[in-house]
């Protein structure tokens, strides 16, 4: 009886201890010569098991990262240099080769680049998409890859996996992108089409069979192990089963929820695992149609869901820049994946030992300069959003946050708590700005050396107007305008002195300078124009170190020496 009860109370206490691991931002695999640290690990694409089961693949704007499945730990980064959103990509069935999205020629179009899984080279490249590629499949048999496209190209195509030749092309009519999955069996594929689903021939790409009943767009599409059924999930609520051959409906899931969206079968065909628009899983019993359990954790939509090789573990990848992975009997989270963001924005703290950094979500997050580590993270504001802009005040104790539109918001450097708000347009002006159809982004924002003032640079885009403004840091009211007329702001700086404020725009290339005190237009010197791409190479205060923002939405630290000075 005593050692009963010793053991149940040693469960409770272990239980309640060890809460499920979050993997660490480890960002660090993989690091570009030079480098010392990289903040982010990008932007979060899709999610797949690689064949044999032994990782889990995170596609990302950088490349993709690969995790133990059972702990999360990152264990290695396939980089591609032409990666491209929507970062969708296949693993082969024998886990040798990867296909994925890649920009192609001309620009604005994408191709697929399939490449050796082990040493990263080419072996096949797929160009003919006008657009996009928005899904990718391999046959069973590893001899065809199966692409969709996005939007404009309304098309899906059949390519040989191992020459890159185009076998077919077949045209659909979305508006949106589609997605393809081949059958296990290899004999068909299917293809999304607005809220039909397209059963092809798996080897010529003729199409078999329309399924029809969906009311609203299907999102995803999943086929049952032994090939004999097809799931389909649609923003309409519902996951709908269909039979492979015929194409009849079979049985119709109705979710409570707003909507469903990514959906994986399980390896035995018994349960089906579905993503929700509100960060739900739902686990589905296919034999009854019925909801067996759900996995909540996510706090946005998931956009993307998959079974590991032996069933017993679900990872789920969501717009709330995370990846979790669930053990499928319990639901129970083992590992939480974090660092999947982009970075759009990159601020040096005065004292050179933090860089805060603006991302979508609204994220404000501090990272240790000499570790790569996040020390912090705000949400700097309510609602769906991006940070556009970030900025110190002199003394550190303030970082100043813009988003696009009219609002800059002064947060504390160490609580994130909201010390003031800098808000452009009134309900008056807003209500003009619609009229008028004029769209402002706010394109730059500084400190004055002494931290009392503040200036904002702001874009109509839709009118090409430009405004630069100057605001009392300390009661967030209007100083004055410095300008407002034709031209957008793309930068504004003050002379180390603070003396003098120099704004460049699309005024031909123009640079316009003014008095900081009177506000008084100056005669431009040389010296007074602004560093090339200072919104993408910053300086250490203290002169150590670098931090480039790279295209892939990361921020890569270096050294600062002789190299990293060219830019």
């Amino acid at each position: 009886m005593k050692t009963s009860f010793f053991l149940i109370l040693s469960q409770i206490l272990i239980f309640s201890f060890c809460p499920p691991l979050t993997a660490q931002d480890n960002a660090q695999i993989g690091l570009p010569e030079g480098a010392v640290a990289r903040l982010g690990k990008g932007s979060l694409g899709v999610i797949h098991f690689s064949p044999d089961g032994r990782k889990l693949a995170v596609s990302t704007s950088v490349g993709i990262w690969l995790h133990d499945p059972q702990t999360g730990k990152e264990l290695e980064l396939l980089r591609r240099s032409h990666i491209a959103h929507p970062y969708v990509f296949a693993y082969s069935p024998d886990g040798k080769t990867i296909a994925s999205v890649c920009w192609g020629k001309p620009k604005q179009t994408s191709g697929v680049e399939v490449w050796d899984a082990t040493n990263g080279e080419d072996k096949a490249i797929l160009i003919g998409h006008t657009r996009r590629v928005n899904s990718i499949a391999f046959s069973p048999d590893e001899e065809t890859i199966a692409t969709g496209g996005w939007r404009h190209d309304n098309t899906v195509r059949l390519w040989n996996a191992h020459t890159g030749e185009h076998i077919s092309t077949s045209r659909i009519q979305t508006q949106w992108g589609t997605f393809v999955t081949f059958s296990p069996d290899g004999s068909t594929y299917a293809a999304g089409d607005e809220n039909m689903v397209h059963i092809l021939d798996g080897k010529t790409g003729k199409h078999k069979i329309t399924l029809t009943g969906h009311t609203k767009r299907v999102f995803s599409a999943a086929y049952s192990p032994d090939s004999k059924t097809i799931a389909t999930a649609s923003y309409d609520g519902t996951i709908r089963l269909w039979d492979t051959t015929t194409g009849n409906h079979k049985t119709t899931f109705t979710s409570d929820k707003e909507s469903t969206g990514a959906i994986v079968y399980s390896p035995d065909g018994r349960t089906i695992a579905s993503g929700t628009v509100n960060g739900d899983v739902q686990i589905i019993d296919t034999q009854t149609m019925q909801l067996k359990t759900t996995f909540t954790g996510h706090t946005d939509r998931i956009k993307s869901v998959a079974y590991s090789l032996d069933g017993k573990t679900i990872a789920s990848a969501s717009r709330d820049e995370t990846v979790r992975l669930w053990d499928a009997a319990t639901g129970e989270t083992k590992a939480i994946l974090t660092g999947y963001h982009r970075i759009n924005t990159a601020a040096y703290s005065p004292d050179s030992t933090t860089i805060a950094t603006g991302s979508g979500n609204n994220k404000v997050r501090l990272w240790d300069t000499k570790t790569g580590k996040i020390k912090n993270t705000f949400t700097a504001f309510t609602g769906y959003g991006r940070i556009t802009i970030v900025t110190y005040s002199p003394d550190g104790k303030t970082i100043a946050v813009a988003r696009p539109f009219s609002t800059v918001l002064l947060l504390d450097a160490q609580t994130g708590k909201r010390k003031g708000t800098l808000k452009h347009f009134d309900l008056i002006d807003e209500i003009i700005n619609v009229i008028q159809d004029r769209e402002y982004d706010i394109t730059a924002l500084t400190y004055s050396p002494d931290g009392s003032t503040l200036v904002t640079g702001l874009d109509c885009y839709t009118h090409e107007k430009g405004t630069v403004i100057l605001w009392n840091a300390k009661t967030e009211r209007r100083k004055r305008t410095l300008f407002k007329g034709a031209g957008g702001v793309r930068d504004v700086v003050f002379s180390e002195n603070g003396e003098r404020i120099i704004a460049t725009g699309d005024w031909s290339e123009k640079t316009r300078v003014w008095d900081a005190k009177t506000g008084k237009a100056l005669r431009t010197i040389p010296s007074d124009i602004p560093r090339k791409s200072s919104s993408r190479v910053l300086h250490s205060p203290d002169g150590t170190t670098t931090a480039h923002r790279e295209q892939n939405g990361t921020v890569i630290i270096r050294k600062r020496d002789a190299t990293s000075l060219k830019e």
